[in-house]
C-alpha cells in the first residue's frame, strides 16, 4: 500500500537502491540527508545535522510521514554524540546498535511515525540462503563460514561490530567502530605480515545481525566495493546471515564476485 515514508540517508550505495525500491512500490518519499549527495537525482533532499536532531523531527512531522527508515553509513563526531545524548535525555548513551535502537524509538515517539527496516521497503535486497554470487564454495570454505557466522553473532551480543574474518576455525580480526572497510584493511595488513596463514585454511568474511538487534536498525550489508576490498585482503568467501543482511548493487556485486573468484553465500546461524 502506498504511503508517505521519510528516509534518513547516510553515505553509500544503499540509499539509491532503497529509493528505487520505494518508487517502484508507489511510496512517496522524503529524503533527509546527512551531508551532500550528488547521486540522488529527481529526489528533493532535506539536509540536516546530527548535532541538531530537531531539524529531522520537524521535517518528518511537516511531511506527514507515517513511517521512517534509516539507511547508509554514518560518521558521528564527539560533539554530535554529546548533543544527541543531551537531546534524548541520555537515552542514546552509545551509538552502537543498542543506542541506535533507543534513538529510533525516541524518534518514533516524537514524530508519530513508526520505524521501518530497509528490508520492509526493499525485501529484494535481503540475502537468501545458498549461493548468492561467485563460484561454489569449497567444503573448507563452508565450514569456515559456519564458524565465522557463529563468531560474528557472539561479537554482536557484546554490541560490537557485525563482522569477523576467520582463517578456517581461527579468528583473525573482528569489526569495530571503523566498520567492514577498516576490518578488511586490517586483515590485509595482517596478511602481508604473515599473521593470517593457518595451514592453507581459507580466509572468510562473516557478517551477521546482532542477536538482540531490531531489524530496522543498521542491518549488515555488502556491495561491490566490499568484494574489491575482500579480494585485496585475500578473502576467498563471504557469508551473510540469511534474511538479516543486505546485498547492495546485486548485479554489479555478482559480476565483481565472478571476476575476483569470491564465493558469496547466505547461511542460517546455528543459534538463530
Amino acid at each position: 500500500m502506498a504511503g508517505r515514508r521519510a528516509a534518513i540517508a547516510g553515505s553509500g550505495a544503499l540509499v539509491p537502491d532503497l529509493l528505487a525500491a520505494a518508487r517502484h512500490r508507489g511510496f512517496e518519499i522524503q529524503l533527509l540527508t546527512l551531508g551532500r549527495r550528488r547521486d540522488l537525482e529527481g529526489c528533493r533532499a532535506v539536509p540536516f545535522s546530527l548535532s541538531e536532531p530537531q531539524q529531522a523531527i520537524e521535517a518528518i512531522r511537516d511531511f506527514g510521514a507515517t513511517s521512517f527508515v534509516m539507511a547508509g553509513g554514518v560518521s558521528i563526531s564527539d560533539l554530535a554524540r554529546e548533543r544527541l545524548r543531551s537531546f534524548f535525555s541520555g537515552k542514546a548513551a552509545t551509538v552502537g546498535d543498542t543506542g541506535l535502537s533507543r534513538l529510533t524509538d525516541d524518534l518514533a515517539r516524537l514524530t508519530g511515525a513508526r520505524p521501518l527496516g530497509v528490508h520492509e521497503i526493499a525485501p529484494e535486497l535481503l540475502a537468501g540462503e545458498g549461493l548468492i554470487a561467485g563460484p561454489e564454495p569449497t567444503a573448507a570454505q563452508r565450514d569456515a563460514a559456519g564458524y565465522g557466522l557463529e563468531l560474528a553473532r557472539r561479537a554482536g551480543a557484546l554490541d560490537l561490530g557485525q563482522a569477523v574474518v576467520v582463517a578456517g576455525r581461527r579468528a583473525i580480526a573482528a569489526e569495530d567502530i571503523g566498520g567492514t572497510d577498516a576490518l578488511l584493511a586490517r586483515v590485509r595488513r595482517l596478511r602481508r605480515r604473515g599473521f593470517t596463514a593457518d595451514g592453507g585454511s581459507p580466509l572468510v568474511l562473516a557478517k551477521a545481525a546482532k542477536p538482540e538487534q531490531p531489524l530496522y536498525v543498521d542491518l549488515p550489508a555488502i556491495g561491490p566495493v566490499t568484494i574489491a576490498r575482500a579480494r585485496r585482503a585475500g578473502v576467498g568467501a563471504i557469508v551473510l546471515q540469511t534474511g538479516a543482511a543486505l546485498v547492495i548493487g546485486r548485479r554489479e556485486l555478482a559480476e565483481a564476485a565472478v571476476r575476483a573468484g569470491i564465493s558469496v553465500i547466505g547461511m542460517v546461524p546455528a543459534d538463530a
